[in-house]
């Protein structure tokens, strides 16, 4: 299976990646950026663990595939951080 060249920004941050079509962002977030803040719940989004913002609008990443993140902008939880301080939610 071929994988897809994604460029985005996450955090603020230009950022680039490769995925296979089948892999969620959630997946793409913790396995290939290492951004472990988000977490994977239910894995139905039922429980919000993995929400993110897409350009401006909540979304559960379980939900959404990375391969469809080209020239999108990506928050996570990583980007809530004042600089090593991390945002109490």
């Amino acid at each position: 299976m071929s994988k897809h060249h994604i460029s985005c920004k996450i955090n603020g941050d230009e950022a680039e990646y490769l995925c296979d079509t089948t892999q969620s962002l959630l997946d793409v977030l913790r396995d290939e950026l290492e951004l472990t803040g988000t977490k994977e719940g239910c894995a139905t989004g039922d429980c919000g663990a993995c929400s993110v913002t897409i350009d401006g609008v909540l979304v559960c990443s379980c939900l959404v595939l990375g391969a469809e993140m080209d020239g999108k902008s990506i928050e996570t939880i990583e980007g809530m951080a004042k600089g090593d301080t991390l945002h109490p939610l």
